[in-house]
């Protein structure tokens, strides 16, 4: 009896690495796109605004070269001094705007036909108050979306996990690729270390995806490496998805009125 469970146990071994070593790709290829998806929309934004309200925010990139967390805190400093135009600009419409199309225009917007009917009144009533409608209706959008705060508030979450010091370049990495570090981290894993201190050593760390598995692998002799990082990854995914979700959510909303107000809806 104790053989048969010995062999089970010896079968499911090489399954459940492998299971680990998807759930692993899967996490690191969401992330990564997460990364793409934060940037690109930030990019849609500064390029309405710098279109419809005469601002000049420079186009931002993907920096593959620093981790995950670094290419967030830069693009928290970019969306930042955003936040800082529209809230101005915001100041200015609410002096133009009745409260109500204001309140409109600020509050959760559910159907096409609402858009329309705030846009038709947008030109029937202040077209030329205004100077331009897409960019005050942008800047109240963007102001009241709070986009910086969208992504801090994720990164709060997830201020301890050693997922954010992984190099974005590093997150598309192959089956092929993880399988040649494995055996690297029984030779260098230094023994009595715990894999808390990967918890406390990676806020001022970026890690190669093998500097991030040999962290993890210290103090480890019953849980499979892998098996921890795949937690942490999908850790980081759950806590990003519905901010990066909310995040475009706002870019989007912010396109359908610019598209509706450049056709010149009436």
């Amino acid at each position: 009896m104790q053989n048969g469970v010995y062999g089970a146990s010896s079968f499911l071994l090489p399954l459940r690495k492998t299971l680990d070593k998807q759930r692993v790709l899967a996490a690191s290829q969401t992330l990564y796109d997460f990364i793409y998806i934060y940037v690109s929309s930030t990019n849609t934004i500064f390029r309405i605004l710098n279109q419809h309200l005469g601002t000049s925010f420079p186009i931002i990139t993907v920096r593959e070269n620093l981790s995950i967390k670094d290419n967030l805190q830069l693009l928290i400093s970019a969306l930042k001094e955003m936040q800082a135009v529209v809230e101005m600009k915001d100041k200015d419409v609410q002096q133009n705007l009745s409260h109500h199309l204001y309140t409109k225009i600020a509050g959760p917007i559910s159907s096409l036909r609402e858009k329309i009917t705030i846009v038709k009144d947008l030109y029937e009533n202040y077209k030329g108050v205004l100077g331009g409608i897409a960019g005050p209706v942008a800047a109240v959008l963007l102001k009241h979306g709070n986009l910086p705060e969208i992504v801090e508030s994720a990164i709060r979450h997830l201020v301890a996990s050693p997922a954010l010091s992984l190099q974005v370049a590093d997150l598309l990495m192959s089956q092929k690729e993880i399988a040649k570090i494995l055996p690297t981290l029984t030779e260098n894993a230094p023994s009595g270390s715990m894999t808390q201190e990967a918890r406390s050593r990676s806020p001022s760390t970026t890690f190669s995806f093998s500097n991030f598995m040999q962290t993890l692998f210290w103090g480890q002799t019953s849980t499979s490496p892998m098996k921890i990082a795949a937690n942490y990854l999908e850790e980081a995914v759950r806590v990003l998805r519905p901010s990066c979700e909310a995040f475009q959510c706002i870019v989007k909303l912010a396109e359908a009125y610019i598209s509706l107000i450049t056709d010149k809806l009436q």
